[in-house]
């Protein structure tokens, strides 16, 4: 999907000139002539840079930016100002109070706003990501959900966890803990490539949590994928006891030491077409968690579809 530009500005050349800067490098832009309205149009689908203008009919840029920063939804946005005030006065006002990303004063240099905005969306995106994975997370998992229901293309929503884990970082350590989980993102990321499309999205909630968000034609070799490269990787991970016997010594919840089977992936696989918009991704997590109770009930790795009776394990 590409990155959504929302431009506010009243002055339509400006915002036209703006428009044309940046759908001319594949950004996808919309735009808004008032403050109003670009709150709206933010709160609504929170866009994945702003550009804003100060003098805005009715309510004005700082108030529009202050609102920004107040809602949870869009309070990690980065904005630009783009403005022809110039007094030291408004930047720092704009920069210390209302955490603005940067300040532009008009006339501005296209070249240098479109390298500022390129930075800025990079220096974002890398921020987000999660720091043992980097896969974007929370914030950008979310992002991707919206864009898919207001593209209005089926989708499908895929949740992978693994079976197992926390008893593995009690026999293994937290340190190889980790290690299990790069496998795992090894294996979704190299999976999707091969079985997904260009525009999938890969995302990594936390801990051993994952999504994939495709297009429903993918389901079945991208589950099967997944669970083919992670169990190949991952028989690379055990102790050559462990893996013998298919299982490992750790503490329980009852206390003593005992044998626990060797990790697994568990997948549920949530269509768009069960879904209505506005679902936010806690909603995902705890339905993926019923669904996956199912999967939980068999044995090996597997995947099951919401709304199906079948169970899908692979050996």
């Amino acid at each position: 999907m590409r990155a959504t530009i929302l431009v506010v500005e009243d002055d339509r050349s400006i915002a036209d000139l703006l428009t044309t800067i940046f759908t001319g490098e594949q950004y996808a832009v919309e735009h808004a002539s008032t403050g109003e309205d670009g709150l709206r149009r933010a709160l609504h689908h929170p866009p994945d840079l702003i550009l804003l203008d100060l003098n805005l009919p009715g309510m004005d840029g700082f108030e529009v930016l202050r609102l920004l920063r107040a809602e949870a939804k869009t309070m990690h946005v980065p904005v630009v100002i783009l403005t022809a005030r110039q007094e030291l006065g408004d930047k720092l006002h704009a920069f210390n109070v209302l955490h603005v990303n940067d300040y532009l004063t008009k006339p501005f240099n296209n070249d240098e706003l479109l390298a500022r905005v390129r930075a800025l969306m990079h220096n974002t995106q890398q921020a987000l990501l999660s720091p043992l994975t980097r896969l974007p997370g929370g914030t950008q998992i979310e992002r991707a959900i919206e864009q898919r229901f207001a593209a209005g293309s089926p989708w499908t929503f895929i949740y992978i966890d693994l079976d197992h884990f926390k008893a593995l970082n009690d026999g293994y350590g937290f340190w190889r803990g980790n290690e299990m989980i790069r496998l795992l993102t090894g294996a979704v990321v190299a999976a999707t490539a091969e079985c997904g499309n260009p525009a999938d999205f890969v995302g990594h909630i936390g801990g051993e949590d994952f999504v994939v968000i495709t297009t429903p034609e993918t389901i079945h070799p991208l589950c099967r994928a997944i669970i083919q490269r992670f169990a190949e990787s991952s028989r690379h991970f055990y102790r050559a006891e462990d893996l013998a016997r298919g299982a490992f010594l750790a503490v329980g919840r009852a206390g003593p030491e005992q044998l626990f089977p060797l990790v697994t992936v568990s997948i549920a696989v949530i269509p768009s077409t069960q879904l209505k918009e506005g679902v936010t991704l806690d909603d995902l997590s705890q339905r993926a968690a019923r669904i996956k109770t199912q999967s939980k009930a068999a044995a090996g790795n597997c995947y099951i579809i919401d709304g199906e009776d079948e169970v899908y394990c692979e050996p």
